[in-house]
């Protein structure tokens, strides 16, 4: 069958160039576009990371503030005193003027510098 004037005006609008740029530029917005989530992905995964190491740091630090506080209330002479006495112990209290201030001499042992 002939070609109508129909089919024959409109058969070579779209040329074989033109197809390979709309391929080209389907392939480079795909690329993009899963370079994207790739990148996205990471950057959650990193921030995650990053959330769980700033918690993990509050409870060592919050941690380490109790234990100090602990160790403080544990050294408080006034706690070891309460302890000793509920404990019965046989240590007192000294005076000041029982205690002995020593310092190293070079290789000679210690002197007695005041009573």
């Amino acid at each position: 069958m002939p070609p109508t004037s129909n089919t024959t005006r409109y058969a070579d609008q779209v040329s074989f160039a033109f197809l390979v740029w709309i391929v080209a530029f389907a392939v480079l917005v795909s690329v993009g576009g899963i370079s994207y989530a790739l990148l996205k992905n990471d950057q959650v995964a990193v921030r995650t990371e990053i959330n769980n190491l700033q918690q993990e740091i509050a409870a060592r630090t919050l941690n380490t503030n109790q234990h100090n506080a602990k160790a403080n209330a544990m050294t408080n002479r006034w706690e070891v005193r309460g302890r000793l006495d509920l404990d019965r112990s046989d240590l007192r209290d000294i005076n000041r003027n029982q205690i002995e201030l020593a310092r190293r001499l070079q290789d000679r042992g210690f002197a007695v510098i005041s009573r």
